[in-house]
């Protein structure tokens, strides 16, 4: 964006007839996402400037091609220039248009061999770059799903290390908050998220966080290895909607399934008990009130039903 006039001179109108935006949309775009910040006239009506109308015409160019505005609008200058050069290219080399970029399979091939090389930074940057090329729900299914696999896979295995596991793990998680936070809203359905006790893995409650709030849920995450009485304490105190747990390790399916039923007894009947992750499958005789949801594609499913 070459354009650095940042002085506000056009009012809602011209802004929208040379943006392609409705004046509903500028709106929401800047009081929820802070897309832009633009200044006000003296009797109070909204004013941006040739800067403004730029980002706003780059930003319509990218939710376009299919990525939220949850996520566009949080970037840099720098980030939303490259984005738009970057699908320019793509649309150009490709008779399929700038959607042909790398296929997730290779998004992961790459986050997992910088793992192997303990190289965080490239790892953060391939993982990143794919949730703005591929679009949120992609990313998450396509990407980040099969990426923990693997690196859980062969940490079991032996063929990665508990420092390559860890890495991977952090890593994953500072991409997981950055691509939630534009869209954290007040208000709305509240979730309690967290692992019972005895299961320490929790990049899947981390998961299941990050979905819910880019549903449009307010989430409360408490962690992982938590008794199932603080469990249903939180969220009677929150006042949640439902609590969500991750089950992943197979070892303690039994346990997980007690403790369970004792937050289902825990709780109001109006509020839901979501469980999902590799090991929920496995689980039997839960109560009424417990929705056993599968993969990521199930707990969205339950967030819009909920919300509508």
């Amino acid at each position: 964006m070459n354009n650095t006039d940042t002085t506000p001179r056009h009012p809602i109108r011209v802004v929208s007839q040379r943006t392609g935006l409705t004046p509903a949309t500028l709106r929401a775009w800047e009081r929820r996402y802070d897309a832009v910040k633009p200044g006000r006239s003296d009797a109070g009506q909204r004013l941006y400037s040739d800067h403004d109308l730029e980002r706003l015409t780059v930003l319509r160019r990218l939710t376009e091609a299919g990525r939220p505005i949850s996520m566009v609008a949080a970037l840099s200058e720098r980030e939303v220039t490259d984005l738009v050069r970057e699908d320019r290219a793509s649309a150009a080399a490709s008779p399929f248009g700038a959607a042909a970029g790398r296929a997730p399979s290779r998004c992961v091939d790459e986050a997992f061999t910088a793992t192997l090389s303990l190289d965080g930074l490239a790892m953060e940057r391939v993982l990143w770059h794919s949730a703005l090329t591929l679009g949120a729900d992609t990313f998450l299914d396509e990407v980040v799903a099969p990426f923990l696999v693997r690196v859980g896979s062969t940490w079991v295995t032996g063929d990665s290390t508990p420092a390559q596991e860890h890495l991977a793990s952090a890593v994953t998680e500072r991409v997981l908050e950055r691509l939630a936070e534009p869209s954290r809203v007040e208000g709305g359905l509240r979730l309690v998220v967290a692992t019972v006790q005895g299961e320490r893995h929790g990049l899947g409650a981390r998961l299941v966080s990050t979905v819910a709030i880019l549903e449009g849920w307010v989430v409360t995450y408490l962690g992982i290895d938590l008794p199932a009485a603080e469990i249903a304490a939180a969220a009677e105190s929150v006042g949640a909607a439902a609590v969500a747990i991750s089950t992943v390790n197979i070892d303690t399916v039994s346990e997980t399934g007690q403790a369970i039923r004792e937050i289902r007894a825990g709780l109001n009947t109006s509020i839901d008990v979501v469980v999902g992750g590799r090991a929920s499958s496995l689980l039997n005789s839960l109560p009424a009130g417990v929705h056993v949801v599968h993969g990521l594609g199930g707990l969205r499913d339950y967030c819009r039903g909920r919300r509508s």
